[in-house]
């Protein structure tokens, strides 16, 4: 008896050492693993089993905890010598909780795969595991989403059964059913697998994999897959907008029909797959597709589609290969700038085909897409080889046409719109390359009402466009484009130009990245014969435009008059030349800008209205900004003008600024302006005039005005004399026009003389001796005083009150005379008949006839 117990207390001692053996071990493997918060209950435990009450735990997955709790644990197992074998495990319930999705990780890179000496599943494995209460909380939007269901597990020496059933707790009649079935023949795997949701969903899939040598060196995998997919019913969609799917209610209320697609495939399977292993693939392949209603692609609208497609396999070449598949694009997507311009898409029909005998290379499997409407008006059609292995597709030819009856952006009206071209590229999912094989033409009338703008005919002409775009992140992406550019408008039409057609040519490129930037260098010619260069920068916080004038040489003929329509009708340039330049800034963020421009004017030649000119020389300077525009010129000349009586040459120099808000009522500066004529000086000081007053106030200024070279060109020859003469007139302007009050006008001693001889006063004294004595007196009469007081109406009248002291040494021993005259002349009238006694062109002197017919105004 003592015996039997020392062995007895061996054994107890044993088992109890080997337990705690056990629970250190556990509790060593548990702190290996990412868990915290261990809490368990032991309800029973003993040789063959043990019972848990709870086990509780976080586990942590990429930074995202998992919170497990198993209550009510049964787990049993038999004794095969010293090592235990699983008999059950069962579970009451399982809760599980997912407090946030795990962020995905890059994946390591792969290595070659070998596969696996057995197939079979661990021996751990128990041979019948049970989950009667399956719980799992998963975050979904804001909110939580929650599924019950249960899980069976049965498993033997080559086969394992696994059925479960999944349901959301508001909708648990419609449970998701997954039934799994994977079994050993002859030590090759058999899986065949079941997954259907209600009547909605269904997928079936079957695969064996079988070596028919013992160094596996002759392996073949075959397999068949079938899914079928029912219009969804609510309670469905409710469910997957709870994960922010949201199926469109347009593709809804027109999903009536099953979707099918089925599969088959038979494959040789090498020992090892390495990274190459395409090609050494042999076998075959068949797909069909069915969906006679239409399917929701994202960004895209939806499709119809149907599928015919099969391939055989030999050491990594297709042979033979065919594709065939259409259907239809409906609700096409549009971008939203296209769409509010008015874009629209009708239904299109498209087609994806390729049928070919030849060894193929899965990295250039010839297609052709095509993409119609049904009038022929939108159409895509693409020659492209597509590279499965680098994932990526050179495009051999696309030919595009788009037709849209009108389109509109802002202020701008597009009609008769259609984009045509050929180009080639490649794409893949991190790049786009395009280059044009044909120029890239887009044709349409043009029209913007607010800018009184039409254009009968437009066309826009790509040549040797290139576009890349790289195609990464949205952080990442940049995009490059270059053209050769070709812009016509025919028959414009604007208030301010004249119809012409008009062509602009030149080089375009553009780039974006995080910011964009262009930049354009052409030319603007016009049917005129005006031509202008324009060069144009511009990024994310700035566009500059130059531009340059080529040379108007008015010799060959004044292209602005034949541009512009607002040309002074009167204003007739024969010789001399033009130069223009400018340059404009505008800053994007608040649209103010600025302008300067110079306008060079050589040596011009012309009339205006009756009035001739030559010899103009200077420059003209613009300046302006969202307040305000500045003119200025700092030394214009003209060498000589004439209307009636001939001057110059005359000097200006002004400066003229004003707001826009008031463009008519700004200041003008005067400085250094001054006039030769008649030998003398007529100047304006420097001074400011302020136009938005009614009426301007200008002195003249009169120096040594040569008295003789007055006369000289008055239309009478019966006056002659000489002498210098000196005086101020005030000159006032308003809007009733021109006149002048106390002007004064002085004779510079010594003095002159002046002579008057005219037969038709020689008759007059002959019977008058009043008369007599004044013509003996003007015959030969020196004066030592002439003044006079100058007034000039607005309807042309001038007054002058003239007053001569002298003497006719001839008369009477040339004792003083002295004289009060008056004198009146309506200046236009003597200006008319000035210019009539002078040679004027058939242009002029037209005019002046037409002014002396003209009946006079009371």
């Amino acid at each position: 008896m003592r015996r039997f117990f020392r062995i007895f207390s061996l054994s107890l001692t044993l088992l109890l050492c080997l337990l705690l053996a056990a629970f250190l071990w556990l509790q060593h493997q548990l702190r290996q693993l990412p868990i915290t918060n261990l809490d368990y209950q032991i309800s029973q435990w003993g040789l063959r089993q043990l019972r848990l009450e709870h086990l509780h735990f976080d586990y942590l997955i990429a930074d995202a905890p998992l919170h497990m709790e198993l209550n009510q644990v049964h787990l049993s197992w038999h004794w095969q010598g010293l090592r235990p074998q699983l008999n059950l495990l069962t579970l009451h319930q399982l809760d599980v909780r997912l407090a946030s999705m795990p962020q995905a990780t890059e994946s390591a890179p792969k290595a070659a795969m070998q596969l696996p000496e057995h197939w079979h599943w661990p021996d751990w494995l128990p041979a019948q595991s049970r989950i009667d209460w399956l719980q799992l909380d998963l975050p979904c939007d804001q909110l939580r989403c929650i599924y019950q269901g249960s899980l069976e597990l049965t498993h033997q020496t080559e086969q394992l059964d696994v059925s479960m059933q999944l349901y959301a707790v508001q909708h648990s009649e419609h449970p998701l059913s997954l039934q799994l079935s994977y079994q050993l023949q002859q030590h090759w795997p058999q899986l065949e697998l079941m997954l259907q949701l209600d009547e909605v969903l269904q997928l079936e899939l079957s695969s064996n994999l079988q070596a028919h040598s013992s160094d596996l060196t002759d392996t073949s995998w075959q397999g068949a897959m079938a899914f079928s997919l029912q219009p969804p019913p609510s309670w469905l969609v409710t469910e997957l907008a709870s994960w922010q799917l949201e199926l469109p209610e347009l593709w809804l209320s027109q999903f009536r029909q099953q979707v099918s697609a089925s599969s088959q495939w038979q494959f040789a399977v090498p020992p090892q797959l390495s990274e190459q292993w395409w090609q050494h693939l042999n076998g075959s392949m068949q797909l069909q597709l069915s969906s006679p209603s239409p399917l929701y692609l994202p960004d895209l609208g939806l499709i119809t589609a149907e599928l015919q497609a099969s391939a055989e396999f030999n050491q990594g070449q297709l042979a033979p290969f065919r594709v065939a598949a259409g259907g239809t694009l409906t609700e096409i997507v549009v971008p939203e700038p296209l769409l509010a311009a008015g874009f629209k898409l009708p239904t299109l029909y498209w087609s994806l085909s390729s049928q070919h005998s030849e060894a193929l290379s899965l990295a250039a499997l010839p297609l052709q897409f095509r993409l119609d409407s049904a009038d022929q008006q939108h159409q895509l059609h693409a020659i492209f080889n597509l590279d499965l292995l680098a994932q990526k597709a050179q495009l051999e030819q696309l030919q595009l046409r788009l037709v849209q009856p009108e389109l509109r952006a802002g202020d701008w009206q597009l009609s008769a719109v259609e984009l045509a071209g050929s180009l080639s590229g490649s794409l893949s999912a991190q790049q786009l390359q395009l280059r044009s094989s044909s120029p890239l033409q887009l044709q349409a009338k043009l029209e913007n009402p607010e800018l009184s703008l039409q254009i009968a005919h437009t066309s826009l002409h790509l040549n040797q466009l290139q576009l890349e775009s790289r195609l990464a992140t949205t952080e990442t992406a940049s995009h490059r484009l270059s053209s050769r550019l070709v812009f016509n408008a025919e028959q414009l039409q604007q208030p301010q130009l004249k119809t012409l057609d008009w062509q602009w040519q030149g080089n375009l490129s553009a780039n974006s990245s995080k910011d964009w930037q262009l930049s354009s260098a052409g030319e603007l010619i016009a049917s005129s014969g005006l031509e202008l260069r324009s060069d144009v920068q511009a990024n994310t916080h700035q566009v500059t435009l130059h531009w340059q004038l080529a040379d108007v040489f008015m010799l060959a003929g004044n292209t602005l008059a034949s541009t512009m329509a607002d040309w002074p009708e009167l204003l007739t340039l024969q010789r001399g030349r033009i130069k223009h330049q400018g340059e404009l800034r505008l800053a994007l963020a608040d649209q103010s800008y600025q302008l300067h421009s110079t306008t060079e004017l050589l040596e011009l030649a012309g009339f205006y209205d009756t009035t001739t000119f030559r010899g103009i020389n200077g420059q003209l300077l613009l300046a302006a900004d969202p307040k305000q525009l500045q003119l200025s010129t700092s030394r214009l000349a003209v060498e000589q003008f004439e209307q009636g009586v001939m001057g110059g040459p005359l000097h200006l120099a002004a400066q003229y600024q004003a707001e826009w808000d008031a463009p008519t009522a700004g200041m003008l500066q005067l400085h250094d302006n001054e006039l030769i004529l008649f030998n003398g000086r007529i100047s304006v000081p420097a001074m400011a005039l302020d136009l938005s007053q009614p009426q301007w106030l200008l002195p003249l200024h009169i120096k040594q005005l040569d008295l003789q070279q007055l006369l000289t060109q008055h239309p009478t020859s019966d006056l002659t004399g000489h002498g210098l003469i000196d005086g101020e007139i005030p000159l006032i302007i308003s809007a009733r026009g021109v006149e002048v009050a106390q002007g004064r006008l002085r004779a510079l001693e010594p003095g002159g003389s002046l002579s008057y001889r005219s037969p038709q006063a020689q008759g007059m004294a002959a019977s008058n001796p009043g008369m007599k004595m004044i013509i003996a007196a003007l015959d030969d009469f020196h004066y030592s005083v002439l003044s006079s007081d100058v007034s000039y109406s607005t309807d042309g009248h001038l007054t002058l009150a003239l007053r001569l002291e002298g003497r006719n040494p001839a008369m009477e021993g040339g004792r003083p005379v002295h004289f009060n005259i008056t004198l009146e002349e309506n200046i236009p009238a003597l200006i008319t008949s000035l210019q009539l006694t002078n040679q004027l062109n058939e242009v002029i002197q037209k005019r002046v006839q037409e002014r002396l017919q003209r009946p006079r105004q009371p």
